[in-house]
């Protein structure tokens, strides 16, 4: 039995949109135009990798397959991507697949994704859905006539904002995001700001794909807002700790842990966890600001210390059926 957390080594992301803000904000050691970091992931290209204890060196894959008793999951496999996210440019207007479109494409699920917004500026924003009608809007994205097409909108340092697959979003310059992705790693560009790769060309664009997904998803995830800024509800809330659950669905379920203090938890599963400020010890062990670390499924009781706050993403608990998922 695993009683210890497992810290992870982060991956950093190469990006045209990348810079110094990882380096500035985090303290990471990474190169220049880092765009993000992979905090947690086993894809093929990015697979993140254990520091410590009697499972230092393996992959985060190798352990899914090989220790199933750290994670207690129905799936088949790794479910997410968890990233850093920190742009000096505006990410590109771009689209996530739907399960449909995901399958045509040989992959297995969909890919819905969401952002706790660590920190903004005064003027950062982020684009999210459209503003005209999906038939409009589909004519237009198909003649390339994207002036006045997709929704700006002001951002605020604690923003939650759900992106279900086949809606229209990109991220901001000047935000500084947790972000949470199903681990299908696919993306459609829409639109790129007439950005030029290295060669000169202008940046591949997805148009068919990204129309087929937004053809394919509800339309209310593009033309109203339903879906922006939704409250977190308070799982527990006292003076040593505070729970916040922003979402809990089928593709993950984010929650804000709060410490101030000592306190002790019970839980299942298992939780992929990010140090977004302050220091403490979980069950003696000490962490900082930062750091990702696994606390896995054999950890059922937690003790917790210090000042500090936790981003989780773990998946939602399963009930009934107990065969395994994709």
């Amino acid at each position: 039995m695993n009683e210890e957390p497992l810290f992870f080594k982060i991956i950093p992301r190469h990006a045209i949109w990348g810079g110094k803000r990882i380096q500035e904000y985090f303290g990471y050691d990474v190169p220049d135009k880092t765009g993000q970091i992979w905090a947690f992931s086993a894809q093929n290209d990015g697979d993140t990798i254990c520091q410590n204890g009697s499972f230092k060196g393996k992959t985060l894959s190798t352990l899914w397959t090989e220790n199933p008793e750290l994670f207690d999951s129905q799936k088949r496999k790794f479910p997410f991507i968890i990233s850093l996210v920190a742009p000096v440019d505006n990410l590109s207007v771009q689209v996530h697949p739907t399960k449909k479109v995901a399958k045509k494409l040989g992959y297995s699920m969909g890919k819905n994704e969401a952002w706790v917004l660590l920190d903004t500026k005064q003027d950062t924003q982020l684009v999210y859905g459209s503003k005209v009608k999906i038939p409009e809007l589909l004519n237009r994205i198909n003649h390339r006539q994207f002036e006045n097409t997709f929704n700006s909108i002001k951002t605020n340092t604690g923003d939650f904002i759900y992106i279900p697959a086949g809606t229209i979003h990109g991220l901001g310059k000047g935000n500084i995001a947790y972000e949470i992705q199903q681990s299908t790693d696919l993306t459609f560009r829409l639109y790129d700001y007439e950005r030029r790769e290295t060669d000169g060309s202008y940046r591949k664009l997805n148009i068919d794909e990204g129309v087929q997904s937004i053809s394919d998803a509800d339309s209310d995830y593009n033309t109203t807002h339903n879906y922006l800024r939704q409250k977190p509800v308070d799982l527990l809330k006292n003076d040593q700790i505070v729970i916040h659950e922003y979402i809990s669905n089928s593709a993950f379920t984010i929650t804000k842990v709060k410490v101030s203090g000592n306190v002790t938890l019970q839980k299942d599963g298992y939780w992929l966890t990010t140090v977004s400020a302050g220091k403490g010890k979980i069950n003696g062990v000490p962490f900082k600001f930062s750091d990702n670390f696994i606390v896995p499924a054999t950890m059922k009781q937690i003790q917790l210390s210090g000042n500090f706050t936790f981003m989780i993403t773990s998946e939602q608990p399963v009930t009934g059926n107990n065969e395994k998922e994709e």
